[in-house]
């Protein structure tokens, strides 16, 4: 028996597994909500475990809960013999989610076999004749797409003992029955942006990315900033997605859309070369060098921030 649900990944984008997930719905009832996947409603943080990432504001999360999506959490009935359970739960819920640990989960992904963490996987369907499942994940490359999962490598990753999440599975639909066109809401937009360059310029001043002393204590953070680094590239695609919608939409300069996205297009070049320089000095024990990279870290954030004060000054300048 095959079963796979009428859905296809959203992938011109990579936000994060999250994100992408929910446009892969949300893009399958109205190419409006396209957008939604490169705002910039993200943010650099510590929060919860002191270490450095890029994740999107608990604001643009509470935005899908509150108006879109009703998610619900539920463990199965034998933990031990799961596998039959949830293929009666994908096929008779809208969408369903599975927590996994990645380092068990997805061979084409970065963590596999490299980091633990939980994951709720984006299940869409099971094969039983090729004895897989399939979902919807990003690989080494930040390209979301359907994998295919075998049998072992799901009960392996589910039964892990690493994992920090309890709870078994969730069940993903809709708030109501219609769901209005997306339109980027200006006012918000100017407000997400002011947020944004305010977090950039504390981590300008704080200026300590890399925290050297965790890298020594657990050789898996080395991994971390590798990934987190290779996000913050990606995300600039993201930037450049989100100022073209703009100026398509009338609400920025075309010529400094233009100039702003060949800053970004630089800013991406600059991101692959730090992170070119931290493998070679994580590689090599170099830990100390690791200091000389803070500097171009700030400088880095403090070019992404005059994007952002460039592009606030153009939307609130007088027609």
């Amino acid at each position: 028996m095959r079963y796979i649900k009428d859905l296809q990944p959203y992938n011109k984008f990579w936000g994060n597994c999250i994100v992408n997930m929910f446009l892969s719905i949300l893009t399958k009832v109205d190419a409006s909500y396209e957008p939604l996947a490169y705002l910039n409603y993200y943010e650099y943080t510590y929060y919860p475990d002191n270490v450095f990432h890029m994740d999107y504001t608990q604001e643009y999360y509470n935005f899908f809960a509150e108006n879109i999506f009703k998610y619900e959490a539920f463990n199965f009935k034998n933990k031990e013999n799961f596998i039959q359970e949830f293929k009666d739960i994908l096929m008779n819920n809208l969408y369903a989610t599975l927590n996994v640990d990645l380092y068990n989960w997805n061979r084409f992904s970065y963590y596999y076999n490299k980091i633990h963490t939980s994951h709720f996987a984006f299940v869409t369907g099971f094969d039983e004749e090729k004895d897989v499942f399939y979902a919807y994940e990003d690989d080494v490359n930040l390209f979301y797409d359907i994998r295919e999962i075998p049998t072992n490598e799901v009960i392996q990753a589910f039964h892990s003992p690493l994992k920090q999440i309890k709870t078994d599975y969730r069940i993903l639909s809709f708030k109501n029955d219609f769901i209005p066109p997306y339109e980027i809401d200006i006012k918000q937009f100017i407000k997400c942006t002011e947020q944004l360059i305010y977090n950039l310029d504390m981590l300008i001043e704080k200026q300590e990315v890399v925290n050297k002393t965790m890298i020594n204590e657990d050789a898996s953070k080395i991994h971390h900033y590798n990934y987190e680094f290779s996000k913050i590239s990606n995300r600039l695609k993201g930037n450049k997605l989100l100022l073209c919608t703009l100026k398509d939409k009338g609400l920025l300069d075309e010529r400094l859309t233009d100039e702003l996205n060949e800053v970004l297009d630089e800013s991406c070049i600059t991101w692959k070369n730090l992170q070119g320089i931290y493998l070679k000095h994580c590689l090599r024990n170099n830990f100390a060098e690791l200091d000389n990279i803070e500097g171009k870290i700030s400088d880095a954030f403090m070019t992404e921030k005059e994007v952002w004060e460039k592009v606030i000054e153009n939307l609130k300048r007088p027609e």
